[in-house]
């Protein structure tokens, strides 16, 4: 009981992703995300840095709740680094305009279901997370945890106290073979 208790977030963020999953466009005919806000921060680079290590300090610059490190690097015409850096808001793409000395930052925020969408699949495991996103990541994986010990506490519950229940024998059963059959179609 208290398990689902201190998961109930957990378990309604997963239930909202899971609905707004079925609505989504087919992967690859979603468009670019539209840009939110746009401004632009003087600063000049200190020297000698590769794009990697430049993008990296332009986040710090920037301001920006990241989770992981910059992504996408590339340089347009004019030499000028543009990359994207991904957090729970969205995504950013950032641009150093070197020659004028300043910084570009384009956010492209998501929605509140793709917001959850995002923070549903957060862990500890990715990336080097600011501390908001670390949070969530443990509680997480504790929500998941603690959903395999409900489920197990389920079936020892029911095994221990109403073996003979036919429906919950059925219900068992039709369960482990869609199980089987998604893990057999998956692969």
């Amino acid at each position: 009981m208290y398990a689902g208790l201190l998961t109930f977030t957990a378990f309604v963020v997963w239930g909202v992703t899971g609905i707004h999953a079925v609505f989504l466009p087919a992967p690859g005919t979603e468009g670019e995300p539209a840009t939110t806000a746009v401004r632009e921060i003087p600063w000049r680079a200190p020297g000698n840095l590769d794009d990697k290590t430049l993008s990296v300090a332009a986040v710090e610059v920037s301001g920006l709740r990241a989770v992981g490190r910059p992504v996408l690097h590339r340089r347009d015409a004019g030499q000028n680094l543009t990359f994207a850096v991904f957090g729970p808001n969205g995504r950013s793409d950032l641009t150093y305009l070197e020659s004028a000395g300043k910084l570009r930052v384009e956010i492209k925020g998501n929605s509140f279901a793709d917001f959850l969408s995002v923070s549903h699949a957060g862990s500890t495991r990715r990336g080097p997370p600011e501390w908001g996103a670390r949070v969530w990541g443990v509680y997480n994986e504790f929500a998941n945890w603690a959903f395999l010990l409900m489920t197990l506490s389920g079936i020892y519950l029911w095994l221990a106290t109403r073996p003979k229940i036919v429906w919950a024998w059925a219900t068992f059963g039709l369960t482990a073979i869609l199980i089987a059959a998604l893990w057999w179609g998956t692969r």
